[in-house]
């Protein structure tokens, strides 16, 4: 018993999470258990969730820099629209494997470009981070209206749509891309180099910069490999739903950042647990599932989703300044 509270003190952002996990299960597994464990609502979420865990992996790791990027939708739907045009315009659903490849090569430079844009923002100009992503948020969403003409591109090849609705061995496509996401994401954080760097500075810039680290660096590397991941959740999101629009994908703003904070980011900076935001999404998808079981409006949702990110970031400041200060230790 004695090693459960240390554990729960150690770690209070992940035993609030799982509490908040169990809760959800227990509550839906009471309502409505022959629909929630069905083996067909746990497959529809391991289709569905991929694309907003990697979306809230980009959102966490600028997060994690002390800086906040609201173009995450808008860069993975414009490199959704880059890999839809090309395939589009070279055979549609009867594009071959090369055109499909040549596609999604497009869609990962696109999103290449919109982190290039954001990191030159923020890192080098010195634009605050919310008043930089907000504007590209906004030049990204209207460059894919450009693009698409305000209308839906739809109709891409098998080997494509593959990717957002395939299994291997029965195993979803999305869900195998998202768990190695979390592998390749926590040995980012824990073995790598500009992993620690970025830990360090989200921390503590002052003290970053004077350990000789590159901050300027550590910050365009970040909102650069945030744009490569969005372009993966876009490339997801198109596939999974065989359509790319300007618009799609929108109200994943929201809950990629609930995401990142509920999983235990610190929205001021420092480091964070791959761990938190593979349980973190689990847990929205689960309440996103109750909803939909339960036929409950979709304003009721987003109203949720509110309530849960303001909350959470009440309970973190709270707990904050609660939390004892440690003595200075005495000389001598």
């Amino acid at each position: 018993m004695q090693k459960i509270k240390q554990l729960a003190s150690k770690d209070r952002h992940l035993t609030r999470l799982f509490a908040i996990f169990l809760v959800v299960t227990a509550v839906m597994c009471i309502l409505e258990p022959e629909l929630f464990l069905s083996v067909a609502n746990f497959k529809s979420m391991s289709l569905q969730f991929p694309e907003l865990g990697f979306l809230s992996i980009a959102a966490a790791l600028v997060m994690m820099s002390g800086g906040i990027d609201l173009s995450v939708t808008g860069t993975a739907m414009l490199s959704g629209i880059a890999a839809a045009l090309i395939m589009k315009q070279n055979g549609g659903s009867e594009a071959s494997v090369g055109v499909v490849l040549l596609a999604i090569l497009a869609a990962l430079a696109m999103g290449v470009v919109c982190g290039l844009i954001n990191a030159t923002l923020v890192a080098r100009v010195g634009i605050v981070p919310m008043l930089a992503t907000l504007g590209t948020m906004n030049l990204f969403t209207g460059a894919g209206i450009i693009l698409t003409k305000g209308t839906a591109v739809t109709g891409f090849s098998g080997a494509f749509l593959a990717i957002g609705n395939g299994e291997v061995l029965g195993v979803p496509v999305p869900l195998i891309l998202f768990v190695i996401a979390i592998g390749v994401l926590a040995f980012f954080l824990n073995r790598t180099k500009l992993g620690y760097k970025l830990c360090v500075y989200g921390t503590n810039p002052t003290a970053s910069f004077y350990s000789a680290i590159n901050n300027t660096k550590v910050v365009f590397s970040t909102y650069l490999v945030s744009g490569i991941v969005s372009s993966v959740a876009g490339i997801i999101m198109v596939s999974r739903v065989n359509t790319a629009r300007a618009d799609f994908g929108s109200s994943y703003g929201l809950q990629a950042l609930l995401v990142a904070v509920l999983g235990g980011i610190n929205p001021s900076g420092g480091g964070g647990r791959a761990s938190g935001i593979l349980l973190s999404i689990i847990t929205l998808q689960f309440v996103s599932s109750g909803f939909n079981i339960l036929r409950i409006d979709s304003v009721w949702k987003d109203l949720t989703w509110g309530a849960l990110l303001v909350g959470i970031m009440v309970l973190n400041t709270v707990g904050a300044r609660r939390r004892p200060k440690k003595k200075p230790v005495k000389e001598g």
